[in-house]
């Protein structure tokens, strides 16, 4: 198991370099002068005046950018393995490490509970729809899980906030609190926050939720055909216990890994969601980042996204190997 630990911790170290050096370039690839966006935002409106060619160059030089690309590089290796992110342009002077951490929780708000969701309905129903297939539950759920898929999801966060915003106004228009209110105790806040998160984390749960009950599904239609499944019918069990604590417990263990495996891509997913629903996440913060060419900002971000992409992968990989011995004998 060390051994194992150690050559995937060997692996991830030179893939974190790769993305790191990835994350390097895609910025700069970006059209526009991230120092003339800057002097824009802060109402400098025109770009060819001798104030806004000396606030440019001035900003140029505080951010490292009229540095060759290879002195930028190293130092920005060097800073990221320090732990040091940067100072964001567009949230000056705060720092990127400081804005990631403030948004951060917002995200975590709407990403867990729709993870979990995701992971608790896709197990029972893809159960419940292998062990009779071919009924109304198992063809909804095959039809639903291959059609998810060519759906993307800034445009089924768009369709339900068109639908249960506006033609039935159930959920609010946006935002992560209502604008104005006073919470005169943590009870009302927690309330009015899981009012403007419902919305977001039920998109992201129909979003997801298919894809895992059509995984669990089949892999519930492989395991009952297995040898122990008949010995277990033999032996007098009920279809309740032969389902859930025979054949899906056993089915269970690609689900298992994947809760943490589809962590990084939940992320992604909640960029598109923050910026339709306007929640103030890392998500949202990300979009504005990259429309603003805040290049400390959006490094730090893709960073952060890499990181728990890689970390999450890392404990997939842990748990599918302490929970199926046989991967462990292949391996060895």
């Amino acid at each position: 198991m060390w051994r194992f630990i150690v050559k995937r911790l060997i692996q991830l170290f030179f893939v974190f370099i790769i993305a790191l050096t990835v994350i390097f370039i895609i910025p700069r690839l970006l059209p526009g002068n991230p120092a003339q966006f800057y002097i824009t935002q802060v109402g400098t409106t025109v770009p060819m005046s001798e104030y806004a060619v000396q606030v440019r160059e001035e900003i140029m030089k505080r951010y490292g950018l009229t540095k060759s690309y290879a002195e930028q590089f190293v130092l920005y290796l060097i800073n990221t393995f320090q732990g040091y992110l940067g100072v964001s342009m567009t949230y000056f002077p705060r720092t990127v490490v400081e804005l990631i951490l403030s948004r951060l929780p917002w995200t975590l708000a709407i990403m867990i509970p729709a993870r979990i969701l995701t992971f608790l309905l896709g197990y029972f129903i893809g159960t419940i729809a292998a062990w009779k297939p071919g009924r109304k539950l198992d063809v909804v759920i095959q039809f639903a899980g291959l059609s998810t898929i060519a759906f993307p999801i800034f445009w089924v966060g768009a369709l339900m906030l068109m639908v249960f915003s506006y033609y039935i106004p159930i959920f609010p228009r946006g935002g992560s609190l209502t604008p104005g209110v006073v919470h005169k105790d943590i009870w009302s806040f927690l309330v009015d926050a899981t009012y403007h998160a419902a919305l977001p984390i039920i998109t992201l749960t129909i979003f997801s939720f298919f894809g895992e009950a059509l995984i669990m599904r089949n892999n519930m239609l492989m395991v009952l055909r297995e040898d122990y499944i008949l010995t277990a019918f033999a032996k007098g069990l009920s279809e309740r216990t032969v389902m859930f604590k025979h054949a899906a417990r056993n089915a269970l263990l690609p689900l298992v890994t994947g809760l943490f495996a589809g962590l990084g891509y939940l992320i992604v997913g909640s960029i598109f969601i923050e910026t339709i629903f306007a929640y103030p996440g890392v998500g949202y913060l990300f979009n504005q980042a990259i429309l603003l060419r805040d290049y400390p900002l959006v490094q730090g971000l893709f960073i952060l996204i890499t990181a728990i992409t890689l970390i999450s992968n890392f404990i997939a990989d842990l748990l599918y190997r302490l929970l199926d011995p046989r991967v462990r004998l292949f391996e060895d």
